[in-house]
């Protein structure tokens, strides 16, 4: 049986070049789409300087977890487009996606995509939301979790696109696996890490019809906007990491998971 004809459309960050690369491993990669970002740096360049060592601090964290876990994949030998912040929804790119003649389109970490494109390919747009849908809604989705002392709430969500953000029937979750050491970034990036190692699978039980996607549960998590993130909320987050939040965690994690009840991807 084939593989699943897929067209990637996402970010220009190392965690975009690295879901391309296994996405190209798995299935029939058409092309890659990849949307330039907005640094965080350059948000925070404007902030007190004080304020601005903190979130220097969170970032240079990141990108070094990312580095240990992802490595330097580039991105794979599809057919690549490069765009500007915001062009996502401009006529060259449905143009260009529709010449690719893809079965599916997955979105991971662009801005978000209109309804002319998502018309085009109805019912045939897979995004990777970073979170648990619905528990944790908006920006920063994996951030706020821990914010608030909820590592359960942490993961990444397989849904169809559509109209109203992350509100599409879903496919699949994943939590990450979770060690005692771990800070906040090793969660986020085994959420990449776990939620791309089942997408493939995902896609092509979806394309084989075999994949009833189930409508997200009526509980409506709190929202949280990108000018939330803030020095203050870092520090919280590393408060609750410094008082044992992994640990606490880990010893009670199936009562604590079980009251978040996601809708488990294919093994």
């Amino acid at each position: 049986m084939s593989a699943v004809r897929v067209a990637f459309l996402t970010g220009n960050e190392r965690r975009h070049r690295y879901a391309a690369a296994v996405l190209a491993r798995a299935v029939d990669l058409a092309g890659v789409i990849s949307e330039a970002k907005i640094s965080p740096r350059e948000s925070a360049a404007s902030l007190p300087p004080e304020d601005r060592e903190v979130i220097e601090r969170h970032l240079a964290e990141r990108d070094e977890v990312e580095r240990r876990l992802l490595g330097e994949a580039g991105f794979p030998g599809a057919p690549l487009l490069s765009i500007e912040r915001g062009a996502i929804n401009g006529p060259e790119v449905a143009s260009w996606l529709e010449r690719l003649e893809p079965e599916l389109l997955v979105l991971f970490g662009t801005s978000i995509v209109g309804e002319q494109l998502l018309s085009r390919f109805a019912d045939r747009v897979v995004n990777v939301h970073l979170g648990l849908s619905p528990y944790y809604r908006g920006s920063g989705t994996n951030f706020w979790p821990l914010v608030r002392r909820e590592p359960e709430c942490v993961g990444a969500t397989v849904h169809l696109a559509v109209t109203k953000v992350d509100a599409g029937a879903i496919l699949g979750q994943v939590r990450p696996h979770v060690e005692r050491s771990d800070r906040a970034h090793e969660l986020g990036t085994r959420a990449i890490m776990e939620a791309f190692g089942v997408l493939p699978t995902l896609l092509e039980t979806y394309a084989r019809g075999e994949l009833e996607p189930r409508e997200p549960r009526s509980a409506s998590g709190e929202l949280f906007r990108r000018a939330d993130f803030c020095a203050t909320a870092v520090q919280h987050l590393w408060r609750q990491l410094e008082t044992g939040m992994i640990p606490e965690y880990l010893r009670d994690r199936a009562r604590r998971c079980a009251a978040y009840p996601i809708v488990e991807a294919l093994a």
